[in-house]
C-alpha cells in the first residue's frame, strides 16, 4: 500500500507522508529474519557513500541544526526505507501492479478535477504542501506538482505497455489498456514535457532486449502510434493544449541549461567535500536577465554533488550503475525465468535515471523506492545464477581423471 499511495503527496497526516506510514509499519510486520538477509544490491553500499559523504559535508555547514533536518530526511530515504524496500523486494509483481495502479487512481483523480469535480484535489488532500495549481490549465492530482503527475504516468504507461507484452489473460490486458489510456490523458492534462523525454527511451529499450528485436522495436512503435490516436481521438482538446504549451515553452529549457553549467562551476570550487547537505536547494541557481527568472540545476546527481560532496555523487550514480549491471548479467546468461520481468526493469532504470536528470529529486518516494524494490529484484534473480554456475564449475573439477577420455 505503500507504493499505491507513493504519489499521494498531497496526503499527509500531521505533516508526514501517507505512504511513509505505510512504510514504517510495514517494519513491525516484517520478519526480522527478511531484514537481515538483505540481497547485494548495491542499494545498502550506495546509501552508505551517500550518508557518509552527507555526514562529511557537515564541516561545510553553517548551521548544523538545518544540516541536522536533511541528514534527517536522507537517514529515512536510505536508512530505513530503503532496507525495508528490499526486503519485500521478491514480491516485484504484486508491487508493481501495486505501484501502478495507485498512478492509475492519481490519474483518474486528475481527469475528475479536469471535468466532473474540479475541487476533488481540495476535498481530499491533507496538510498539502503546495496549493492545486488546476486552475492555470495545468493538473497535478494528488501529487505535489504538475511535472511529478507527467513523470508518474510515464512510468505506469512504461510498466503497462511491458506487462501487456508480457501477459496473457484477455481480461488483464483490457485493464492495462485502460490503465494506459488514462494514465496518457492525465499526463498531457500536466503539461509536463517529462512525459514523453522519458517514456520514449524506457520503451525504446524494452524493445531493444526483447528476443526478437526487430518485433519488439515494430511492436513498441505500433503500442505508441495506436495510443496517440486513441487519446487524440478521445481528447483532442487536451492534446491541442498539451502540444501548444510545447511549442511556446519549447523542447529545451535553456534556463536549465544555464543553471547545471552554474552548478559545475560551483562544485569545481569543493569537489570533494561539497557544500554542504543545508544547501541542497542552492546548486546551480541562477537569475535569467530576460525574464528575472530564478532559475536551480534541475539535476539530482549535480544537487548532490554539490551538496554531499564526490561520495555523495558516486553514491547517487551507484544506485543505478549496480543493479543495472545485475539485470544485463542475467540477460547474458540466457535465464528461462523472469527474463520478461527484467527486460521491463531495465527499461524503468533507463528511465528512472532520464527522469534524475531531468529534476532535483532529493528524497522523493516515487522515484527512490520502486528503484530500491526493483534493485532488490535484479539481485534476488541474479543471485540463483551465480550460485548454478559455482556448482557448476566445482561439479567439472571434482570430475574423475578418465571421464575426458571416456567424452
Amino acid at each position: 500500500m505503500g507504493l499505491a499511495l507513493v504519489t499521494f503527496e498531497e496526503v499527509r497526516p500531521l505533516g508526514i507522508m501517507l505512504s511513509d506510514y505505510c512504510f514504517l509499519f510495514s517494519l513491525i510486520l516484517i520478519p526480522k529474519s527478511r531484514l537481515l538477509k538483505l540481497p547485494g544490491s548495491g542499494v545498502l553500499f550506495a546509501g552508505s557513500l551517500i550518508l557518509l559523504g552527507a555526514l562529511l559535508s557537515l564541516h561545510s555547514a553553517p548551521s548544523l541544526e538545518d544540516a541536522a533536518g536533511s541528514f534527517a530526511r536522507l537517514f529515512m530515504l536510505f536508512g530505513l526505507i530503503a532496507p525495508l524496500a528490499l526486503s519485500h523486494s521478491k514480491e516485484v509483481y504484486k508491487n508493481v501492479l501495486f505501484l501502478a495502479g495507485g498512478i492509475f487512481v492519481n490519474c483518474v483523480i486528475t481527469l475528475l478535477q479536469a471535468s466532473l469535480f474540479p475541487g476533488i484535489v481540495d476535498a481530499l488532500s491533507v496538510n498539502p504542501p503546495q496549493p492545486d495549481v488546476g486552475f492555470t490549465g495545468r493538473y497535478q492530482g494528488l501529487t505535489e506538482f504538475p511535472v511529478t503527475l507527467g513523470l508518474s504516468a510515464a512510468l505506469a504507461v512504461l510498466i503497462g505497455i511491458g506487462l501487456f507484452s508480457l501477459e496473457k489473460s484477455r481480461l488483464v490486458r483490457w485493464g492495462l489498456g485502460v490503465l494506459i489510456l488514462v494514465c496518457s490523458i492525465a499526463a498531457l492534462l500536466s503539461g509536463s514535457r517529462t512525459f514523453f523525454a522519458s517514456l520514449i527511451p524506457g520503451l525504446i529499450v524494452f524493445a531493444i532486449f526483447q528476443k526478437q528485436r526487430r518485433r519488439g522495436v515494430v511492436y513498441a512503435m505500433t503500442a505508441l502510434t495506436v495510443l496517440w490516436g486513441a487519446v487524440t481521438y478521445l481528447a483532442p482538446g487536451v492534446v491541442t493544449q498539451y502540444t501548444n504549451r510545447v511549442d511556446t515553452v519549447g523542447l529545451v529549457d535553456y534556463a536549465r541549461l544555464a543553471s547545471s553549467v552554474q552548478a559545475v562551476q560551483e562544485i569545481s570550487e569543493k569537489p570533494i567535500l561539497g557544500w554542504g547537505i543545508d544547501h541542497f536547494d542552492e546548486g546551480g541557481v541562477v537569475v535569467i536577465p530576460e525574464t528575472g527568472e530564478i532559475a536551480g540545476a534541475h539535476n539530482t546527481f549535480l544537487r548532490y554533488w554539490y551538496a554531499a560532496g564526490l561520495l555523495g555523487a558516486v553514491g547517487f550514480l551507484a544506485l543505478f550503475f549496480i543493479p543495472t549491471r545485475s539485470l544485463l548479467r542475467v540477460l547474458r546468461e540466457k535465464a528461462d525465468r523472469s527474463t520478461g520481468a527484467v527486460r521491463l526493469i531495465l527499461a524503468t532504470f533507463v528511465f528512472f535515471f532520464i527522469v534524475s536528470n531531468l529534476g532535483p529529486y532529493l528524497y522523493n518516494r516515487y522515484l527512490y523506492v520502486p528503484m530500491f524494490v526493483f534493485a532488490g529484484f535484479a539481485a534476488n534473480v541474479r543471485g540463483p545464477f551465480k550460485v548454478q554456475k559455482k556448482i557448476s564449475s566445482r561439479a567439472l573439477v571434482s570430475l574423475p581423471a578418465q571421464t575426458d577420455a571416456t567424452i
